[in-house]
């Protein structure tokens, strides 16, 4: 039993804001000069001119229509985010108009009236906009929606689905005369009017997808789209009749996107494992012949496996070529959305390469969301995320520090990777240790519900993390893993080394068979794994040593607990040090009690506790973190890290992150964006959205996770 020494009162004290440089990682724009890259690109329709413009069914900041020309951003198109409008998975541009699918919902019923749907209904269609201001609707006879802003009646309705279908349009094309619209959901393809937006004609394609149209004015489509087999590249005339001409392509090719070059080759995008882009010359008769593919064999997973650069694709959404020859490539580090999905994309990426030399004109990057970074023990200038690596350079300025060095998921090698199946599709919140020399990536879930644990072996994987274990709280909802336990909560290990969750692999817990809740893991720097229970207190699961693969061991049996310590009744973060045996907790206590409203917060105290695993641990201090509920926005805090002297408390919906000095519990100060990324950050709305490290210069480097912009927040400070 443990015996809780000192109890001493909570200190905090009003706090200034902390002289500091504010950079960011993973964006080409921090937002201090207006722009964002978005963080995911579903579909992209490239103009004679170079201008890029793009589509997708979620920006966190309401970018899911956006345009882009030489390597900077120069338009968003608004008005498909919030009160029920979502962007979608198609776009056409002709000389006037911009047209991007796009739907809108009732908010689970709870909109109403003639601009939303009625009642269990979403709406899929497409929204026209002038090409000349793409945030303007360009209306016409017949369109509604949108009666409150700019785009007002300049939606075509085109499917009524009921509520949770996915109806919509996953490939279109234009000239300045018709629009082809691919009605994937009614396996169709339907034909309008480009001016009027009358419909003119339709034909029946099998689950169609991405339109070309050729310069002879016949069209292709990728039909059975998105079918890992059956997937086929059909050629048509205007009116609809089925034409000579097919491409034959490749065992393997998952078509996803499709173009005709200016010299009238037809480029096909693979989303399979070549993960290239297909080219077809025309030959006597209507017949095709495949010509050599661009990109890279295997795109980023080709050699060193992971690593980014020129020519290495990585989950290809849209091609398309200027009237220069220029070619443009969008990926999402993924591929299309699958139909059903709320999938947002694991960054996205907008290429332009030189015609001829295929050399880089320029890139964009938006490669985080719902992701954070941890630094590499080893080394302060290695930063890595859920799923990314990135250098830094602390010599260069704000936003230039960084550079994108590999993607360490590979779905082709691991396909039963935790990530490609537990929900949002993403690895989450990271931490990185060395053990052993060795580096170890833990991932936490936006809701701490579940740690992977990765292990990497360069020799044979270069970059890629490779899935190793998992601890998971609950059961996962749906089908995967066979073999989990139906209640309470499980580990896996993989123990044969293929990578994928065996049903013999899966150990439930033999002691409770019970479910944990919402709690909250934290590995220390030995390997340890940390289980912060809310109510029952602190698990310690210590590491057993590696396997023959060498993927680290844990085992229920060994576990160890710590009962609640004074002065909480629910705990909500922990981080321990091992090298000094502290510990420092966040939560809640009878003064400040609990509420499911604030189910995410790290708790309005946060206390520090010496010698805790020795049986007598004592109490150091308390601190009353910021906390008010009754506010707009209200001010709480959700993250909690621990460097050097300093502990980093970063707030869930208001820009600062407090810091306290460790020794004392006493408030230095606060962090707090500035103008280089807009003096403004979004919501920290992950459970482990904060980390940091002290470099060998006294510099402090803080990372903090920021939804709103696909990227992170870095803040250096020297105190």
């Amino acid at each position: 039993m443990l015996v809780w020494q000192g109890c001493l009162p909570a200190v905090s004290h009003a706090q200034s804001q902390l002289n500091a440089t504010t950079s960011w990682i993973g964006n080409s724009f921090g937002f201090g000069d207006g722009k964002w890259m978005q963080q995911d690109i579903e579909a992209i329709s490239v103009a004679p001119n170079g201008t890029v413009y793009t589509n997708a069914p979620w920006d966190e900041s309401g970018s899911e229509i956006g345009a882009y020309r030489a390597g900077d951003k120069i338009a968003v198109g608004g008005n498909t985010h919030g009160w029920g409008n979502a962007g979608g998975d198609a776009i056409a541009t002709n000389h006037t108009y911009l047209y991007a699918a796009m739907s809108i919902a009732n908010g689970n019923n709870g909109l109403v009236g003639a601009d939303f749907p009625p009642r269990d209904q979403t709406w899929f269609g497409i929204t026209r906009r002038l090409l000349a201001n793409i945030a303007v609707g360009a209306p016409f006879a017949g369109g509604i929606g949108n009666s409150a802003n700019a785009t007002k009646n300049s939606f075509m309705l085109l499917r009524a689905a009921a509520a949770g279908a996915d109806a919509g349009i996953r490939g279109m094309a234009a000239t300045d005369t018709e629009l082809y619209v691919a009605d994937t959901y009614g396996n169709q393809i339907v034909v309008f009017d480009a001016q009027t937006m009358q419909r003119l004609r339709s034909w029946s394609v099998p689950t169609p997808g991405r339109i070309a149209i050729d310069t002879d004015s016949t069209v292709w489509v990728i039909q059975g789209y998105l079918s890992s087999s059956g997937a086929s590249v059909a050629h048509y005339s205007a009116n609809g009749a089925a034409l000579s001409g097919t491409l034959l392509l490749p065992a393997s090719t998952l078509p996803t996107a499709i173009t005709i070059s200016p010299s009238g080759q037809i480029l096909v995008a693979d989303n399979g494992p070549s993960q290239q882009i297909l080219a077809f010359n025309k030959i006597a008769n209507g017949q095709t012949q495949q010509a050599a593919s661009i990109g890279t064999r295997s795109g980023i997973f080709h050699a060193t496996k992971g690593a980014a650069g020129d020519m290495r694709f990585n989950g290809i959404t849209g091609i398309g070529y200027d009237s220069s020859g220029n070619l443009y490539v969008a990926q999402n580090n993924f591929g299309p959305r699958p139909f059903g999905s709320g999938y947002t994309g694991d960054g996205a990426v907008l290429e332009s390469y030189r015609v001829g030399t295929r050399s880089v004109n320029w890139r964009l990057y938006g490669l985080l969301f719902v992701d954070g970074g941890a630094f590499d023990p080893a080394s302060p200038d290695q930063v890595y995320s859920g799923s990314k690596h990135f250098a830094l350079d602390y010599s260069r300025g704000p936003g230039q520090e960084w550079s994108y060095k590999a993607f360490t998921m590979s779905r082709f090698d691991y396909p039963d990777d935790p990530a490609l199946h537990l929900p949002r599709n993403v690895r989450g919140e990271p931490m990185l240790r060395r053990i052993n020399g060795n580096l170890y990536l833990f991932t936490l879930d936006m809701g701490a519900h579940y740690l992977n644990v990765y292990r990497f072996d360069p020799a044979k994987q270069g970059e890629i993390a490779i899935p190793a274990g998992l601890f998971a709280q609950n059961p996962v909802p749906g089908t995967w893993p066979a073999g989990q336990p139906t209640y309470g909560e499980w580990m896996w290990r993989d123990t044969n080394g293929n990578g994928r969750v065996d049903a013999s692999e899966i150990t439930g817990n033999p002691s409770t068979g019970s479910t944990v809740g919402n709690g909250f893991y934290w590995v220390d720097t030995p390997g340890n794994v940390w289980q912060a229970t809310p109510g029952s207190g602190i698990r310690e699961m210590p590491l057993q040593g590696f396997d023959a693969v060498g993927n680290p061991v844990y085992t229920y049996a060994s576990s160890k607990m710590f009962p609640m310590p004074q002065p909480f009744n629910r705990i909500a973060r922990i981080v321990y040090i091992a090298e000094t045996d502290t510990m420092y907790i966040s939560g809640f206590t009878a003064a400040t009690p609990w509420d499911s409203t604030h189910w995410k917060e790290a708790g309005p105290v946060l206390a520090r506790y010496d010698n805790w695993s020795s049986g007598t641990p004592s109490m150091q201090y308390t601190i009353a973190l910021p906390w008010s509920t009754q506010t707009s926005p209200q001010v709480t805090p959700v993250g909690v890290a621990v460097a050097g002297n300093y502990v980093f408390v970063t707030e869930l919906y208001t820009p600062k992150i407090d810091v306290y000095d460790a020794r004392t519990g006493q408030a230095v100060g606060y962090l707090s964006p500035g103008a280089s990324v807009g003096s403004t950050s979004g919501w920290v709305d992950v459970y482990l959205g904060v980390s940091a490290v002290q470099r060998a210069n006294g510099e402090y480097v803080v990372l903090v996770e920021d939804d709103a912009r696909a990227k992170i927040l870095m803040y250096r400070w020297a105190p």
